[in-house]
């Protein structure tokens, strides 16, 4: 999984992001990432083997309580250990854990550290989840593509650091 995600992102940064891509908006970046880059690392016998174990805008169960959270939150980019996978249970609770979350800030200088703090909570309660705090720059801008490992036994700020 860190090989074919870390390859495929430090692709989609060097020929998009140091490129003459145009995208200004975070949606535009993601759906970029994962149609033009993510998608070519999908095997019949790699971790990545169908195009529909990968969602964008999923939801994923929610691991902070407050009296107004919802029992579910939206990631920006969610990849499932099987295709056609989702959050819900079959009571319809939303307790299944996928494989990797990657929440994403675009045009941001800094990776968010609450962004690392709810990934560091979430695999701590979902071991078999891996998380991945991404920040990139659009080109024209102080180019950066920064991305924090977070695994339930260590965080590892900069896994990728392009500049």
């Amino acid at each position: 999984m860190e090989f074919v995600l870390g390859h495929s992102l430090e692709q989609f940064a060097e020929s998009s992001l140091r490129g003459a891509w145009n995208g200004r908006r975070e949606r535009e970046a993601i759906s970029r990432y994962v149609f033009g880059y993510l998608i070519h690392e999908v095997t019949e016998d790699g971790w990545l083997r169908d195009p529909a174990q990968i969602t964008i805008e999923f939801p994923v169960p929610q691991v902070r309580s407050t009296e107004k959270a919802k029992q579910q939150v939206c990631k920006d980019l969610v990849i499932w250990p099987l295709p056609g996978m989702t959050c819900w249970d079959e009571h319809q609770n939303p307790t299944v854990s996928p494989s990797a979350i990657l929440e994403w800030k675009f045009n941001s200088n800094d990776v968010h550290q609450d962004d690392v703090q709810w990934l560091q909570e979430f695999v701590s309660k979902y071991p078999e989840c891996t998380g991945f705090a991404v920040t990139a720059n659009r080109p024209g801008r102080n180019f950066l593509l920064d991305v924090t490992l977070i695994t339930a036994t260590h965080t590892e700020p900069r896994w990728i650091h392009i500049r």
